[in-house]
Order: structure tokens, then sequence, then C-alpha cells
């Protein structure tokens, strides 16, 4: 038998560096056998640029990024014989990517905990796969900054470096379980109820703290300020059970936010701190491999890559990649009752099971998965999700399954899943996601950011050219954002002309057995429908725009941060108020998110003048931000105009109109006893907005209502919620007291008003001492008539075919037929408070 691997040692081996040569002269394996278009022109280019310390690569998913990257990395190591390292957000993906090296034949070895690192990988002959954290921790076996020597490398692969924010940020957080310590959770969050009793927010703090509430807490930075080595104090004694965590953020506890959630006391960077290893910071190429649905600024900002290489990706025209997706929105069908559409999605997944093709659920939470247990199997931890990726990829899972959480990082190609379902609007799940949402809510930041999301689970269920999928987006919340203009513009250019495909064959579709038909249109690979989606595709793709504000705004953090953490603190403020004077058309949040930090800087430099008057900037562009100790002066609501106006005008607004109608559905469902107080609030004041009224929550300090609505007419309906009281409970007098408060500020503010006081209260007695008899109460019964009569309207107005002046003339005269004219709604919903016997 001859011994081929010996001949092979003996024949001077050539060290080709051009990667498409590089791959012609690989073995390929089943089911490769030449690069895509996309591919070879994107490897081409990157060879050209190959010197840049920053390049970004952009390939559509199941566009094979992993190929692409081991073919660069073997071009670098061939060509610099210096270690090159290969990162993945799992060990999943860690694992895929050393099995594509294995079937080419390319020298690759794992990352192993508890090991050094492999020879192979020091010695420049082969290339080290690992995840993140491998090299992102605080006793990091490549070394960090003022440690040990660390190791140098000529390059680091970041593979779905879009998925990497999140992960990266993790390997800087620490998180004060209050289930597993909650000793030292309380004593860290008892440091700061001062602080939160001067902001008026005690009830919520004390809310969150005992686990009745689920919103997430921003600790005020000049009280971390204050309390930084007492916390340090504490978290040092637990030194060794943060280990990987507490070497990186011990010494950096001031650029840190502090976060307080029922379920941990957080501490995590205001970027993450990526300088700290040096065997990242000084490769000489960096190379982010990234989807074509990445926010690219998110690169810079979180790696601190040049803006300059990140605005000019490596992409290409062709559409290899961009797999067969029939997107369909049930929200959209015109079934009769909600409850239809959701049964006739649940015999989908068994009609689709019964065909040996999978079905794959994605949630944002496990709650939300707890809905679907009966229909499918819930994926439990990373394990849990590891071995269902490989029955389903493996075709030995039959059921359903449920992922929570998991828009990327899992890939089920082919018959693994033919029906994907998106429930709900996703959401973050860590403490930073959560406040960051709140903090930046109604502003583009986090818009694109649910965008990318979206697409990101879109790009589950179908990998690459030939293969298939029908993804359903259920959920009025999820059917409703996606239909909006301001939202669906931050889609790429193929999600966009496969929703348009989806909204049209959606409002085709009459009833549960139309739908199975059309979706076996795609199992069945039905002529027609596949020519459909080719051409359409084809025509609605257009060539995607970087946005140079994005970049710039992300630059000027990142530096600002940099320079921050070095010191200079005078550096750091100018260029961040530098930045704000110049950008004439930032977002009010982020404008006021910017202004906020460089008020953090302040504060921790000392100018607590200098500090106070940026805050105070901060909050009158956005008002989720905290609140400054003095408060800037209250800016009155604009009068709302014409009712039927402002109703009409809400419709071009959506691109899909029914989609206005589960806008509605998404208010309308957190107008109830069990919401919190937030939702409530929130969902009440987007209420009025929608049936055409001026709103705003405001209780600054106790001074002003929880909820304000202005009527054409002048009148003001002045609200205090109380929605959560048992239905037997009185209006009290210290409640009463709290709405005669808000009136007084109300008559302050508006003073050519009438002010109606109203209290949304399970009933409308009020004891004796209240002395409420001028008061009116927003019963829940009432509520829910208002919330039935508004859905009506918007029912018939999404049916009409009217758009323009028609449409508000349609508009006004049914509203002149309802109970919601404007100078109806007192006579029809509010009720006029008794005096208990």
């Amino acid at each position: 038998m001859v011994d081929f691997d010996k001949l092979k040692t003996k024949k001077t081996k050539s060290r080709d560096i051009e990667p498409t040569e590089i791959f012609r002269r690989l073995p390929k394996p089943s089911g490769i056998n030449d690069l895509y278009t996309s591919q070879a022109e994107v490897l081409q280019a990157w060879f050209k640029r190959r010197q840049e310390r920053d390049v970004v690569l952009k390939l559509h998913t199941g566009g094979g990024k992993t190929l692409v990257g081991l073919l660069m990395a073997q071009s670098t190591l061939n060509e610099t014989r210096e270690p090159v390292l290969y990162l993945a957000p799992t060990v999943q993906l860690v694992n895929q990517t050393l099995e594509k090296a294995k079937a080419l034949g390319i020298s690759a070895v794992p990352y192993e905990r508890g090991q050094p690192l492999n020879d192979d990988f020091v010695n420049g002959n082969a290339i080290m796969v690992g995840t993140y954290k491998a090299l992102f921790n605080g006793r990091s076996k490549f070394g960090l900054r003022g440690g040990v020597q660390p190791q140098q490398i000529s390059a680091v692969i970041l593979d779905d470096a879009h998925a990497a924010f999140s992960v990266v940020r993790e390997s800087f957080t620490l998180d004060v379980r209050s289930n597993k310590n909650r000793p030292r959770y309380e004593s860290l969050t008892d440091l700061f109820r001062k602080a939160f009793k001067e902001l008026n927010k005690l009830g919520t703090f004390d809310d969150i703290v005992s686990g009745a509430e689920y919103s997430v807490l921003e600790v005020p930075y000049w009280a971390w300020h204050e309390q930084i080595d007492a916390a340090r104090e504490q978290l040092k004694s637990d030194g060794e059970e943060y280990a990987l965590v507490w070497p990186l953020l011990r010494d950096r506890l001031h650029l840190c936010h502090a976060l307080i959630s029922r379920d941990a006391f957080t501490l995590t960077p205001i970027l993450p701190l990526v300088n700290a290893f040096p065997t990242f910071v000084d490769a000489p190429r960096r190379i982010y491999m990234s989807a074509t649905i990445a926010d690219d600024s998110e690169i810079v900002r979180t790696f601190d890559a040049d803006p300059q290489s990140a605005q000019n990706p490596l992409t290409s025209r062709s559409l290899a990649g961009v797999s067969e997706r029939m997107i369909l929105i049930p929200d959209f069908m015109p079934f009769k009752l909600k409850l239809e559409a959701q049964e006739a999605i649940k015999k989908l997944m068994v009609w689709t099971t019964n065909q040996n093709l999978g079905v794959v659920v994605l949630v944002s939470s496990d709650k939300a998965a707890a809905q679907w247990s009966e229909a499918a199997t819930i994926a439990q931890g990373s394990q849990g999700v590891e071995r269902r990726v490989a029955e389903l990829q493996a075709r030995t899972m039959v059921s359903p399954v449920v992922f929570v959480n998991r828009y990327d990082g899992i890939d089920l190609p082919g018959n693994s899943c033919r029906l994907l379902i998106m429930s709900g609007l996703p959401a973050g799940t860590s403490n930073y996601e959560l406040f960051r949402a709140s903090a930046l809510f109604g502003g583009a930041t986090i818009t694109r950011m649910l965008a990318q999301r979206i697409e990101q689970g879109i790009g589950r269920g179908a990998r690459g050219s030939g293969d298939h999928c029908v993804v359903l987006l259920a959920g009025s919340n999820l059917a409703g954002w996606v239909s909006k203009d301001t939202n669906f513009r931050f889609f790429t250019g193929a999600t966009r002309a496969q929703l348009e495909m989806g909204a049209q064959i959606s409002r085709a579709i009459k009833d549960s057995g139309d739908l199975i038909q059309t979706i076996q249109q795609s199992f069945g690979r039905d002529k027609d429908w596949v020519k459909y989606h080719a051409e359409t595709l084809a025509e609605l793709v257009d060539e995607e725009v970087p946005d140079k504000l994005r970049f710039n705004q992300a630059a000027m953090e990142r530096k600002a941060v940099n320079l921050w953490h070095d010191g200079y603190h005078e550096q750091a403020l100018a260029k961040i108020e530098k930045f704000l004077t110049d950008s004439e058309t930032l977002d009010p949040q982020i404008r006021g998110w910017m202004a906020q930090l460089a008020a953090r800087i302040a504060n921790q430099w000392g100018h607590s003048d200098r500090s106070e008057d940026l805050q105070r900037q901060a909050y009158a562009h956005n008002r989720n931000l905290l609140t400054p100790k003095v408060l800037p002066p209250y800016r009155p609501l604009l009068p709302p105009g014409a009712q039927a106006k402002a109703i009409a005008e809400q419709f071009g607004h959506y691109r899909f109109r029914r989609g206005l109608l589960q806008s509605f559905e998404d208010v309308a469902i957190h107008l109830h006893r069990n919401a919190s107080a937030n939702q409530f609030e929130e969902a009440l004041a987007k209420l009025a907005v929608m049936i055409g009224l001026s709103s705003e929550r405001h209780d600054d300090n106790g001074k002003g209502p929880d909820v304000l609505w202005l009527l054409p007419n002048k009148v003001g309906f002045v609200i205090e919620v109380k929605s959560r009281k048992k239905a037997e409970k009185a209006l009290t007098k210290e409640e009463h007291g709290q709405l005669l408060v808000a009136a007084e500020w109300f008559a302050e503010n508006y003073k050519d008003y009438q002010c109606v006081r109203v209290c949304v209260h399970p009933g409308n007695y009020a004891t004796k001492a209240a002395m409420a008899g001028t008061t009116y109460a927003l019963t829940y019964e009432k509520l829910a008539a208002l919330v039935s009569d508004a859905r009506s309207l918007f029912s018939s107005l999404c049916e009409s075919q009217l758009s323009g002046v028609a449409l508000e003339t349609e508009c006004d005269r049914q509203l002149t037929q309802s109970s919601l004219k404007f100078d109806q709604l007192m006579d029809n919903y509010l009720v006029p408070f008794e005096e208990q016997d």
C-alpha cells in the first residue's frame, strides 16, 4: 500500500498566498465544487486590501462566510508564517468551522480550556478556532495588557461579527445574581436607595429589588461615582466567583453602567474594553466577517475598528446565498378571529412534521416559550440547543422545536427547518440590552437593532442558494412593526423584497385551507412560485448605501471613551460636544444619550456644574434618560389638530395598511389590570395618539400626571393610573391628593385649557375623606369599551381602499357616528366618583 502522507511530506510544499488559488489546490468535500461568484469576488478584493488593519467583509446569510474566512486565514498563515486566530460566537459554530476546515484539508486546531495554547498554532502551522470568550476574559491565555508576554498573532478572523456584539459585552459584564447571592445583591443595591429616593423613584426601586417589577434601573452615575469604592470593597471579596470578569473591571469601574433588575445587580462598561487585550489590539490584520444585515457602525463601537475601513466593506452584487423564503404574516390574512389564525399555525406545525420536515419556533423569552410547550419541544440551555440543532439536522427530531432568544448562531439548512415561526417581536434579554432599549426607545438605534434581529431570525431557516423555507411572522406586535415605513427601511434589500411578496401573498389567503395550499407551493417546489420569487427578488433588491452619520457617531463615541479611559477628560468632552454641534440631523434619543455620556465624564472629572448642565440638555432631548437634579423648563405639548386628519395620517406611515391595526392590538394588549404600571401608562399614552389626540407621560418628581391627554377643544385629561388596585378598594384621600397636585401642575402649564381630573381605577367609588365628587373614573369596563370602539374604527378604515383626503373625510364621518369624537369622550367613557357608603 502506498503511503501518500509520506510522499506528501517528502514533497516541497509551495505556499500559495492567493486565496482562490489555495482553494483550487484543496480537496473538495461533497457539495462544494467551486466558489460562489460572491465568494470569489470578496476574496480577490480582500487580497488586494489585505495589508489594511481592519477589513469588513459582508456576504448574505448562507453565502459561505466560513469557507471565505478559512481561505483568508490560510492565505495569511502562508504569507506571514505567524499564528492566525479564528473566532466564532458559539461552541457550535466553532465545531462547524473545524469540521469545514477538516473537510477542506486546512490545518486547524481548537482552543482547549485548561490546556496551554496549541504548539501548532503558536508556531504558525495551524489556525486556532475558538469562541470570542476564549480570547476576551480576565484570565485569557493570550495575555492581558500589563501582564505576562501576550501572544502575538498575524491576523484575527471574527466570524459572525454582527452576532458577537452582545457576546463580547458579556465578557466584560459582572452580574451579582439575586437568586445565587442574595445578601451581596441586597447590600450593593442598598448603597443606592437614597439616590433613588432623591429621584422620586423609591417605589420603583423597592418593587424591583423585591422582585415585583421587571424593568431595569440605571444607578445615577453621580451616585455610582460616589459609591465606587464601597462597591469595589464588596465585590473584591467575591473576586474568585467573578474571576473571568473582575480583573477587567476592578480598575475601570468608573467606565461602567451600574444597573439594577429583579434578577441582578449588573456592572457593564459603556463600551467593551477590548484595548485590554494586546493580542487583538496589536494584530496587523483584523477581519470582520458579517452578514449583510449588520449595522457596521457597531463594529467600530465594539471593536474600535477603523471607521473608514468599516464604511467600505467588501461586498458582492451577486444574490448568491440569498435563500428562497416565503414570508407570510398571519395577522394580514382575513381570518375572522385571531384565535383562528393561532389554531391554524398549530395545525400547520403538525401537518409539516407529518411530512418529516423540520419546524422551528423562535421566541424572545422563557415566558413566551411556555405558550408553545404543548405543541413543541423547548430547547433548554446551550447544550440542549446544540443537541436539538443536531437532531433537527439529522432528522431524528420529529416534533417542532422552540429556541429562546436564538436569532443567530444556529444553522438549520434543508429539511431541518422548512417552516420557521418567529413569534413576537424580538427583545433583548440581558440587563444592558433592556436598559439600552428603554433609554433609546423611539429612536433609530433601537429600530435598526430590531430590524437586524428580525433578519437574523429569518436567516436561521434557509442557508444559501438552492435552499428554501416558509417563514411565519406571528404576533400583532411583530406584524405592526414590520409594516411601519420608518421601520421597513432598515431591512436589507433582499428582506424588503421578500416582505413585499409575503404581504401580497398573505392578503390573498382566505382561510386555513388556503394557507396550507400556499405553503405547499413552497414545499412542493411549485414552478410558478419559484419563478415569481426569483424574478421579484432580482427586481426589488437594491444596493445598500452606508449611513455616514452612524459611522461618525460610533467613531466619536469610541474615541471619547478611549480618551476618558486614558485620563484625557477635557479632550473627551470636547469631542462629544463638537459632534453634537455639527450633527444637526441626529435623532433626539441619541443626542440625549451622547449628552448624558458627556455629563458622566464631567461628573467623574469633578466638574459637577458642567455635568448638571449637560444632564439637563440630555433630558430635554430624551426623557427616557436620568432625571437631572434640577429639571429643565417644561415644554408644553403642541395642541392637537383635527382628529380625523390625525387618524388618517397614521395610515400613511404604514407600508401595509393592516399593520396599523396590528400596532393598535399591540397597544391594547397592555391595557389590563395585570400589566405593569410602566406598560399600562405607555399604552394609555399611545392609545390617545392613535385616536387623534396629543399625549405624553409626565410625572417628573411627583409634579405632573402619570398620563396627559390633550383634546382639540382645549380640554386636558389629567390622568393618574391606579390600574392594579383591587376592585373593592375605593379611591383614598392620599391617592386623590396626587391627582390634585397633578391638576395644579396642569393649570400652571396649560393656562387656557379646561382641566378634567381622571383616575384609571377598578371602580368609581371613593372614600368620604377623598372628596372626589368632581373627579372622574376611567374604569376597566369603560376602558374596554373605548378600546373596542377604536378597534371597530380602525378595522373599518383598514378595509377601505381610500387614501388622502378621501380617507380623512370617511374617518370624520365615522367619528361623528361613534363615541370616539373628542367632544364625546367625557360623556361616553368617564364616570363621576361616588362616595363609598
